[in-house]
């Protein structure tokens, strides 16, 4: 009896295992970004000038003079355009993906 269920789930997996589900996709992209986001906001705010000296190193760019204060307001507007659109980049994938993924 235990063998027939691991047969069905086998056959369900390998019969829909090639697409994305679109919304769980993007739920799950959304949510990841905020809480990176959210972290590098806390990194900004607690250590400004560590922050601008890691984030050059990483872009090759000196960032050393620009001065970035967060306010709520910009870290809920942050957080809303990163993680819809990363939502939205991710949906975007998946039905690409969805589309090419053999049937």
């Amino acid at each position: 009896m235990l063998s027939n269920t691991h047969e069905r789930e086998d056959r369900h997996l390998s019969r829909n295992s090639t697409k994305l589900r679109m919304r769980s996709l993007s739920i799950a992209t959304a949510i990841v970004t905020g809480l990176v986001y959210t972290v590098c906001v806390l990194f900004i705010a607690v250590a400004p000038k560590a922050a601008m000296a890691f984030f050059s190193s990483i872009l090759h760019i000196d960032l050393s003079s620009l001065a970035r204060v967060v306010t709520w307001g910009s870290f809920i507007a942050g957080l809303l355009f990163w993680s819809l659109g990363s939502a939205l980049y991710a949906a975007l994938l998946a039905r690409l993906y969805n589309s090419l993924a053999p049937r």
